[in-house]
C-alpha cells in the first residue's frame, strides 16, 4: 500500500448545556485536528457555512434553533454530511425527523465516549478512505502526463502504423509486423472487468473516448510477464492527418490500491458487508436499468437498544454480525445486503416482485425467530417491504419500505408488512 496524505478532519460540535459541552469537548479533541463549538443552533449553522467541518456532532432539543432544524439547512447545503446528534430519552419524538435526514447515528444522553469515539472513528476512516481515492484519481492524471508509457499510432481504419519499443516488448515481440501477425485487431486484447473498458463493436474507439477520462482504463495481458496489467488511455485525435495517437499509462499498482480502497469505503467494518453509501449508488443504478421488477426490503431488530441495555454493547455487536450472516446465506449472490445504520439492514432485490420479495422477508423473518444467537439469545425483527414502480426515484422508494417497516414496528413486531 502506499503512502498518502492523510485528511485534516474537522469536527463541529453544538450544544447548549454548558457542562455537557465542556466535558464532552475533551474526547472530541482526541478525534480531530481542528473542533469548533457553538451553544445554539443558528450559531452551529453560522460556523459550518464559514468552516464546512468534516463531521457535525449536535444537541437535538436548543434554543434558537434546534439540533433537527439546523441539520437540515446543514442538509441542503451537502446531503453527504456526516451527522451525530446526541439526545435524552426524553426526546425520541425526535428520533423519525433524525432518520429521515439519514444521519450517521445517534448517541443517548449522559454519553458514553467510549461509543462516541467508536462512532466517530469509524465515520472518519470512511472520510479518510474517500479523500485517499480522490488522491490515487489525481495521481493517475499526472501519471498521464507521462510518456514513459505503451505509445502507438493508428490511421484512419485503425490500422496500427507505428509503436514505441515499450508496446513491443510489452507484447514480447520485435518488430511490429510480428505483432499485426499475432494479433489482428488491438480492441480484442482488452480483458474483461467490471473496472475496465472492453471493446462490443468496431467502433470501440469511439466509445473509450465518450467515457470520462478516469474511466479510460482497459486491462491486457502482458506477454512478457505473462500477467495482466491495468492501462490508463489516451486518445489524441490529429485531424490533419486522420491519425489517432493511443497512450498507455499503466497504472496496475494504483488500480489495485483504488480497487482495496472502494471495498474499504463501501463495507460496513462491524458486519463485512455493503454500507449505506454502496447501498445509495447500487440503487440508483439498478433503478436506471429500468429492470421488469425491483423490490426493496427494509429490516429492524425489534427492541435492540432494550437489548444493549441488557447485554451490552459487545454482545449486540456479536448479533449484528450474527444476524449479517445469516441473511447472506439465505439471499442470492446478485441481491444487494447493506447495512442502513445500526440495527437496520437492506435488501435490494433484482428481477424480484412484491409477492415474491414478501416470501424473501418472511423466509428471513421465521428463520431470525428461530436462530439461537449467543448463548440461549434470540431475538427477532420486522421487516417492510415495497416494490419499484415506473414513477419511482431512489427516495420514493426508500420511503414506502419504510412506511412498511413503521407499520411491522407498530403491528407488533417480528412481522412482514407491505
Amino acid at each position: 500500500m502506499g503512502c498518502y496524505m492523510q485528511k485534516n478532519i474537522t469536527i463541529l460540535y453544538v450544544e447548549d448545556e454548558d457542562v455537557i459541552r465542556e466535558n464532552t469537548k475533551r474526547p472530541l479533541t482526541r478525534l480531530c485536528d481542528t473542533l469548533i463549538v457553538a451553544s445554539d443552533g443558528q450559531e452551529g449553522l453560522n460556523l459550518y457555512k464559514k468552516y464546512r467541518p468534516d463531521i457535525v456532532v449536535s444537541d437535538i432539543k436548543m434554543p434558537n434553533m434546534n439540533g433537527i432544524e439546523m441539520c437540515r439547512a446543514i442538509k441542503n447545503i451537502d446531503k453527504d454530511q456526516h451527522i451525530v446528534f446526541t439526545t435524552a430519552h426524553s426526546e425520541c419524538g425526535y428520533f423519525m425527523d433524525a432518520i429521515d435526514m439519514q444521519i450517521d447515528c445517534y448517541i443517548l444522553k449522559p454519553i458514553d465516549y467510549d461509543l462516541l469515539e467508536n462512532k466517530a472513528n469509524k465515520i472518519i476512516d470512511t472520510i479518510s478512505n474517500k479523500y485517499k481515492l480522490r488522491q490515487q484519481e489525481i495521481l493517475i492524471n499526472e501519471i498521464a502526463k507521462l510518456q514513459d508509457n505503451l505509445l502507438i499510432v493508428l490511421d484512419c481504419k485503425q490500422n496500427i502504423v507505428f509503436s514505441n519499443d515499450r508496446f513491443l516488448h510489452f507484447f514480447d515481440v520485435n518488430t511490429l509486423d510480428d505483432f499485426k501477425e499475432t494479433y489482428s485487431i488491438l480492441s480484442s486484447l482488452f480483458i474483461e472487468g467490471e473496472d475496465f473498458f472492453t471493446a462490443c463493436n468496431e467502433n470501440w474507439l469511439l466509445d473509450l473516448q465518450k467515457l470520462p477520462k478516469k474511466e479510460q482504463v482497459v486491462s491486457i495481458m502482458n506477454k512478457a510477464l505473462a500477467e495482466p496489467q491495468v492501462f490508463l488511455v489516451s486518445v489524441k485525435e490529429i485531424s490533419e492527418t486522420s491519425h489517432t495517437i493511443l497512450i498507455l499509462t499503466e497504472i496496475t499498482h494504483i488500480a489495485d490500491e483504488t480497487k482495496e480502497l472502494k471495498q474499504k469505503a463501501f463495507t460496513d467494518d462491524l458486519t463485512s458487508i455493503y454500507n449505506r453509501a454502496y447501498f445509495n449508488k447500487m440503487l440508483i443504478k439498478q433503478m436506471q436499468d429500468n429492470q421488469d421488477c425491483l423490490s426493496l426490503i427494509l429490516l429492524d431488530v425489534d427492541r435492540f437498544k432494550d437489548f444493549n441495555d441488557v447485554y451490552g454493547h459487545q454482545v449486540g455487536d456479536k448479533v449484528l454480525q450474527s444476524l449479517a450472516s445469516i441473511i447472506n446465506a439465505k439471499i442470492r449472490t446478485a441481491d444487494i445486503f447493506a447495512r442502513w445504520g445500526g440495527e437496520e439492514f437492506t435488501i435490494i432485490l433484482s428481477d424480484t416482485n412484491l409477492a415474491n420479495a414478501l416470501k424473501v422477508a418472511e423466509n428471513l423473518r421465521q428463520t431470525i425467530e428461530e436462530y439461537i444467537f449467543i448463548g440461549d439469545l434470540k431475538v427477532t425483527c420486522s421487516f417492510g417491504v415495497a416494490e419499484a414502480t415506473k414513477e419511482d426515484v431512489p427516495d420514493t422508494l426508500i420511503k414506502r419500505a419504510d412506511d412498511a417497516l413503521y407499520r411491522a414496528k407498530t403491528g407488533g413486531r417480528n412481522r412482514v408488512a407491505q
